[in-house]
């Protein structure tokens, strides 16, 4: 009988040097897409929606930044510890028909105030053979989707495995909750990912200037997070400050494009986001469309 867990590990390994990434880190997606396949026969696809850097990675087919962690947004369902163990468990026990990987959650624990959202964290063990592949599952709550959940199938690492079909954020909360993160700590912060990522959807994808503005302007409402009319220019001193061009340099030996600078992230950001937050702060609404093609806003024609 083949050993199939030695094959599928060989190609693993051959697919991360293809890719030009670490072995580890394509044993991490591999992991996370079994486990997003299990979510996707479970029956409970609708309760966890796929979030964060995991999504954007997945969507643009494994081009942008990649992640160790897998977030989501609970729904119709309690955020009780006790619960969400027991999801997590029962979600864990679907077959997939891979029978040779083994998966364990180990530990589960609020996530605190101070990190990125209200809800739970845990950790989950992947195996394949003797190979020991942790990842963690960050699950939040309460906040809010515009315009609403979409469904997607995910890409997969190996082209033989079924590739799964769940529930996700939308592009435009992705953009809301990371320029939130932005406003909520400015110099303090240490999320270089969420500047790339705002950078890296705005080339990449087309956008709905009210879709987007509502989504910013909802989230920015529902997570209480305070702004003036002149935080976007605080935004823009950013490109100057001498510790975030530090952290910047650190973060980009994380991703494939090393040489991008900083004050060209913000300067993206600027022309994709200034409009929309001065439309908000204005209670004007922003009927425009991005254009990736000529990276400017388009006047939508009534």
């Amino acid at each position: 009988m083949a050993d199939i867990a030695a094959s599928v590990l060989a190609r693993l390994r051959n697919k991360a040097k293809a890719a030009g990434i670490s072995y580890q880190q394509c044993l991490q997606l591999f992991m996370q897409e079994e486990f997003l396949r299990k979510l996707s026969k479970s029956g409970y696809e609708d309760a966890l929606i796929l979030k964060g850097g995991l999504f954007i990675y997945t969507l643009t087919n494994f081009e942008s930044r990649a992640t160790v962690d897998v977030d989501f947004l609970l729904r119709s369902v309690s955020n009780s510890l006790e619960e969400v163990q027991a999801l997590i468990v029962k979600i864990l026990a679907i077959p997939t028909g891979n029978d040779y990987i083994e998966m364990t959650a180990k530990g589960f624990e609020k996530i605190s105030p101070q990190r990125k959202y209200h809800g739970i964290s845990t950790q989950i063990i992947g195996k394949i053979k003797n190979v020991r592949v942790p990842f963690n599952v960050d699950i939040g709550v309460g906040d809010v989707i515009v315009p609403c959940a979409e469904e997607r199938t995910i890409h997969t690492q190996l082209p033989d495995f079924e590739s799964p079909v769940i529930m996700t954020y939308s592009l435009e909360s992705t953009i809301a909750e990371k320029f939130d993160a932005i406003l909520q700590r400015f110099e303090l912060t240490g999320r270089m990912k969420d500047f790339y990522d705002i950078y890296y959807l705005a080339k990449t994808f087309d956008f709905d200037g009210v879709k987007l503005q509502t989504a910013i302007s909802r989230t920015l409402e529902r997570r209480g997070t305070p702004y003036e009319k002149d935080s976007f220019k605080r935004i823009l001193t950013l490109a100057e400050d001498v510790d975030m061009q530090k952290r910047w340099k650190f973060f980009l030996k994380t991703i494939k494009d090393d040489t991008l600078e900083f004050s060209e992230v913000i300067n993206e950001i600027q022309t994709f986001l200034e409009p929309v937050f001065d439309a908000i702060v204005n209670e004007d609404e922003w009927q425009n469309s991005w254009d990736i093609s000529s990276n400017i806003w388009v006047k939508i024609s009534v």
